[in-house]
């Protein structure tokens, strides 16, 4: 088990949190309330749906420069790690 990924993922998960959260209190004013009139998980469907739609447009956005850079070198192992890049490998 790589624990210098695992460390990374739990800062950068923590870093993350602490921001969403400072961004919901300067949006709303006060922190998160479970209690508040909202269906949290319409709310998370919601989110996780945006979340999707990013996903896919930042894949789309990296075929697209591939493919870009592609054309303009003759370079095997460039090709090579647009493909990683890609996923293709």
């Amino acid at each position: 088990m790589n624990l210098d990924h695992l460390h990374l993922t739990k800062d950068k998960f923590s870093e993350m949190a602490n921001i969403q959260e400072r961004k919901g209190i300067m949006k709303y004013g006060q922190p998160l309330d479970p209690l508040d009139n909202y269906d949290w998980l319409e709310m998370a469907q919601e989110e996780q749906t945006d979340g999707y739609k990013y996903l896919v447009a930042e894949q789309e956005k990296r075929k697209f420069i591939a493919n870009k850079i592609r054309r303009l070198t003759d370079d095997p192992e460039i090709d090579h790690w647009l493909d990683v890049l890609e996923g293709r490998v």
